[in-house]
């Protein structure tokens, strides 16, 4: 396969999985606006840990000056400046897809494509408010679901996919680790036993939980999304299922060129393994952001790996 086209459906992976939890972290926000009044000492608070996972805090700052709802709807959504804007990522996947067409499912690209070009000739506009914003984002939601059913239900299983499915499980781990990290460094201003719910809630992990946990408790979350090794989405899982789809694109043997990509992931799992039950509140943030770190390596080290291009990285 060529590099161009492997580079083309890891970023096709990835960006349909941030499209996706950046949608729903938009979304599940504004139904906790639904019950935060604008006076609410939480309310600046929890739009920056939104902010901080969809986008980067330090760019929507340094453009504006005030936690407006029309000014970070616009944001996280429409602004073209905001790489992980919705609809920034909506450009990167139909691009990515169209450059990979002879490589995946016809219908995969039409459902980009079709919901690339509505947004087109009818792009949501101003005022922005939770209504049309709502619609906006159930519709991604909605397609970036289908265009993961036709992945799995259409497309061979040869190298093509895994590298689709590594771009997904990258992004998943790395994006877990983030929205953790986020609550947890606002820890001393945000209501505990809020943030413990909302770090479900960002992860899309809240009902898998209470069914399997009546003890909605900080230790158990933590665990829960670092190192559960059934929840889908922690950052074990993740970390795991990269391993398993890489051995299965080196056919079980890890060749010359792929060791230091597998001695970083096996470092990543005994990192991951740690009992933080012992550790301080500091120490368990610093635990947290390591992980962060290293999902954030593998990215540049894989693409490195199988001669991808190297990504571009916004400071």
């Amino acid at each position: 396969m060529l590099s161009r086209v492997a580079d083309s459906l890891y970023w096709l992976g990835r960006y349909s999985e941030r499209i996706y939890t950046n949608a729903y972290i938009a979304d599940a926000q504004m139904d906790q606006m639904l019950e935060l009044g604008r006076t609410d000492g939480q309310y600046e608070q929890q739009w920056s840990c939104v902010l901080s996972i969809g986008g980067y805090m330090d760019d929507y700052e340094k453009r504006y000056s005030h936690y407006e709802e029309e000014d970070m709807l616009f944001y996280l959504l429409s602004d073209k400046q905001n790489f992980n804007s919705i609809e920034s990522l909506l450009q990167s996947i139909r691009d990515n897809a169209k450059n990979t067409r002879d490589s995946i499912p016809k219908a995969l690209f039409e459902q980009w494509n079709s919901l690339f070009l509505t947004n087109q000739e009818n792009p949501l506009q101003a005022p922005y408010n939770v209504l049309n914003a709502t619609e906006f984002l159930l519709t991604v939601q909605t397609t970036s679901l289908t265009a993961t059913g036709i992945i799995d239900s259409l497309m061979t299983r040869n190298e093509c996919f895994l590298f689709v499915k590594i771009g997904k499980w990258l992004e998943r781990s790395e994006k877990t680790a983030l929205i953790l990290l986020t609550l947890m460094e606002n820890a001393s201003t945000l209501n505990r036993d809020f943030a413990v719910t909302y770090a479900l809630q960002l992860t899309n992990t809240l009902d898998e939980y209470t069914r399997r946990s009546r003890h909605r408790e900080a230790d158990l979350v933590l665990k829960f999304l670092i190192q559960d090794a059934y929840c889908s989405r922690s950052v074990s899982y993740g970390v795991r299922k990269i391993k398993k789809t890489l051995l299965e694109i080196e056919n079980n043997e890890i060749r010359s060129y792929a060791t230091h990509l597998f001695e970083i992931i096996e470092i990543l799992e005994q990192f991951i393994e740690k009992d933080p039950t012992p550790m301080s509140r500091e120490d368990r943030i610093e635990w947290v952001r390591e992980i962060h770190r290293q999902c954030i390596q593998l990215g540049p080290i894989f693409s490195q790996t199988y001669y991808l291009t190297e990504p571009i990285l916004v400071e």
